[in-house]
């Protein structure tokens, strides 16, 4: 596992408005989280996609390259676990949500307001909520 690929860099501020909205909805039943690989990722994706909409408007600007897709996942830290990147793919990652401890990306740390840009797969620990942002880059 490679180190974390860029520093951490706080949200735009409109979008930082929108992480206590979208922190809240993912503490429900309705975000549906199920364990595949050992990660516990939400699979109501249209819910999903609905209360992010307006966060990834704001943090849209920030996504520097232009991708051919976008996809948009979250997932629940409740232990240490491995964040895949695909060939081809960023992830941007967003924490929305701590209950209270550390989130460490690799051996940095990162904090509710910030987000950090991946491009190969990092172990993320911590218990927290995040949104992560999947760009596939045009070939």
């Amino acid at each position: 596992m490679a180190n974390v690929n860029s520093k951490s860099k706080p949200l735009p501020s409109g979008a930082a408005g929108e992480l206590a909205k979208v922190a809240d909805w993912l503490q429900t039943s309705e975000a549906d989280f199920q364990t595949v690989n050992n990660i516990n990722i939400c699979k109501n994706t249209q819910g999903l996609a609905t209360v992010t909409d307006e966060l990834l408007k704001q943090f849209a600007a920030e996504v520097t390259s232009a991708p051919s897709e976008n996809r948009v996942t979250a997932i629940h830290f409740d232990r240490s676990a491995v964040v895949p990147v695909e060939d081809s793919w960023t992830v941007d990652l967003i924490p929305v949500h701590s209950n209270g401890g550390t989130i460490t990306v690799e051996s940095q740390q990162l904090s509710i307001g910030q987000y950090v840009h991946l491009k190969k797969e990092v172990r993320v620990s911590g218990e927290s909520f995040a949104v992560l942002l999947l760009s596939q880059l045009g070939t």
